[in-house]
């Protein structure tokens, strides 16, 4: 179960550290269009303004999940760093189960949202809301599998202290 969770979790990690990556570089042009339109033609250009909004909002909720992987998401963990290991367990277990709650909260929430957006178009691109709508069910859907996993792989050291070197200072 572990290994077959940890394989799911490592294709979607891959898959949303693309998608999060096209996204920014997306968004990058987009406003950069957009910047060139209205102070070098003086005219404002409306889809590159909306595309920058919704690749904005996909790369949030994804970059989210990327960060949960990453156990980047900030966290207050000196009470339970100093549990002995079962009430430390025990505590990741509900700070997951509370952070699981909400996002199932969120994505059932959005359902009314993305029901409703299959008849709202955009204002300027004119593609259904639905696949903006979308975000927060796939973000909230892809940060659970993330929490769990997580649960897998920290369960022999729940709070580990934090490591002195960074990813961004190992480059």
């Amino acid at each position: 179960m572990r290994n077959a969770l940890e394989r799911v979790c490592l294709a979607l990690r891959g898959l949303a550290s693309v998608i999060v990556v096209l996204l920014f570089a997306v968004m990058l042009v987009a406003v950069l269009v957009q910047v060139a339109g209205r102070y070098l033609f003086n005219f404002p250009i409306a889809p590159a303004a909306e595309i920058a909004t919704f690749s904005q909002i996909w790369l949030v909720l994804l970059g989210a999940g990327v960060a949960v992987a990453r156990g980047q998401h900030v966290a207050i963990d000196v009470l339970p760093s100093q549990l002995p290991l079962p009430a430390a367990r025990v505590a990741l277990i509900g700070i997951t189960l509370v952070s699981a709650t909400f996002l199932a909260v969120l994505g059932y929430g959005a359902w009314p949202l993305m029901r409703l957006g299959q008849f709202q178009t955009s204002p300027s691109l004119r593609i259904p809301m639905i696949y903006m709508y979308a975000c927060l069910p796939v973000g909230a859907a892809y940060m659970i599998v993330e929490l769990l996993l997580s649960v897998i792989q920290r369960w022999n050291d729940p709070f580990p202290p934090p490591s002195v070197e960074t990813e961004e200072e190992a480059v």
